[in-house]
């Protein structure tokens, strides 16, 4: 029988921060990376951690590249909400404005005082649209998918709670978009176009058939690290409750999804990615993460002023009744507590995905791995925090002269 071989961790670190790269190769060591994985960070401009290892595919062999990129998930959501922001630094959108302004037929049926900050921020009541299994057909069809849409009726009244819209919020924010933006582009045409084409940004949203073959392929967590996992964090528990419950908000959402199947290596399928989903299933890679949250904090891409709306949450922390914790979501953003207790903007992504950005440090995060963690997102993911805390255990080291370059650590 062919074992498969520990492959070498590849990339670069900044001598303060080489005790990083030991804890990402601890991660496969140690038997918590099950397939490959890329860790990214940021500081004051320069790349100071750029690692990547094990498989992109793991069936295979296939070894996971400098070049190779994966499934984002959710974290989709913060490169949704960066290209919302725009539209609001260039007064063509305000985060408080009705839908309706846009969209006048989205207000039937009690969604008529439904804001965009409503949708953003997964209050308007649509975690899930009910009744609704999704054809292929329907998915591609801009003008169905709003006929949709507009003759939904609320879960819950708008704005009275919060609950995770994880797949709602792209078919909403999407059909929202096209709308205000003036050449009627979907977030991810308005990204390619006003972002990653200017900017070298490796991030795609939408048909991507020629990225395909650098695609790092989803592995299902196996039974033994679930195990793991839950000892390391029991609050996984209670988050698995709401997760499988088959009455519960998330059961319901990944039933408008079914035709593609029931667990999230769904996201294999090439015909599900292309059809552009802005809220899970953006491609992209760790660097790429990174560097398009890099440009909101230096500036290139939002004004000051509007930057000071976005870099930390205004309200307090609500209960998400499709997570089952509270936390803190705001203008498309998740927001974070870091290590030395700052704020952090980004997005979690299921399976383990992060990209968090510390306005007050002036660094950015970002967590890629195809071998998909039971716990998820947030703080429950053993690998992304134990690299996370590293870095800010160096970040104290620094001293205020410029840093040197970075050291290659290939092994």
């Amino acid at each position: 029988m062919k074992h498969k071989r520990e492959l070498p961790i590849h990339g670069t670190t900044d001598n303060i921060f080489l005790e990083v790269r030991d804890s990402f190769k601890r991660n496969f060591t140690e038997g918590w990376e099950k397939a490959g994985a890329a860790f990214c960070v940021i500081h004051k401009g320069k790349v100071i951690v750029d690692l990547w290892g094990g498989y992109a595919d793991r069936e295979c062999f296939k070894e996971w590249k400098e070049d190779t990129i994966s499934t984002i998930f959710s974290c989709t959501k913060s490169v949704t909400a960066i290209c919302f922001a725009i539209l609001v630094d260039r007064g063509q959108l305000n985060y408080s404005d009705k839908v309706t302004k846009y969209w006048p037929e989205f207000g039937q049926n009690g969604k008529q005082d439904i804001t965009v900050e409503m949708v953003l921020s997964h209050t308007a009541g649509l975690p899930y649209f009910p009744g609704v299994r999704f054809t292929e057909d329907e998915l591609v069809d801009n003008n169905k998918m709003s006929h949709i849409i507009e003759n939904l009726k609320p879960v819950y009244t708008p704005g009275t709670r919060t609950a995770y819209h994880a797949l709602t919020f792209g078919w909403l924010t999407d059909q929202i978009f096209r709308r205000v933006d003036p050449l009627h582009r979907t977030v991810g045409q308005f990204f390619k176009e006003e972002i990653a084409t200017k900017h070298y940004i490796d991030i795609h949203i939408g048909e991507c058939s020629s990225e395909e073959n650098r695609l790092a392929r989803l592995f299902k967590c196996p039974p033994t690290l679930v195990s793991r996992e839950v000892a390391y964090d029991r609050s996984i528990l209670k988050l698995a409750r709401y997760f499988y419950n088959p009455r519960g908000y998330f059961a319901a959402a990944r039933r408008n999804l079914s035709l593609y199947g029931t667990d999230f290596t769904m996201f294999n399928n090439s015909d599900l990615r292309a059809v552009g989903q802005p809220a899970v299933n953006g491609i992209g890679s760790a660097r790429a993460m990174a560097m398009l949250h890099q440009l909101v904090l230096d500036g290139t891409l939002l004004s000051k002023e509007t930057f000071e709306q976005i870099r930390q949450p205004r309200n307090m922390t609500a209960f998400d009744h499709m997570i089952g914790e509270p936390q803190n979501k705001e203008h498309g953003f998740t927001y974070f507590k870091s290590p030395l207790q700052t704020w952090q903007f980004g997005h979690p992504g299921v399976g383990g995905q992060m990209v968090r950005a510390d306005v007050d440090n002036d660094m950015v995060l970002a967590y890629l791995t195809n071998g998909m963690k039971t716990a998820g997102c947030e703080d429950h993911v053993f690998t992304f925090n134990r690299l996370q805390r590293k870095v800010y255990e160096c970040l104290k080291r620094i001293p205020k002269f410029e840093l040197p370059p970075p050291e290659d650590v290939d092994e």
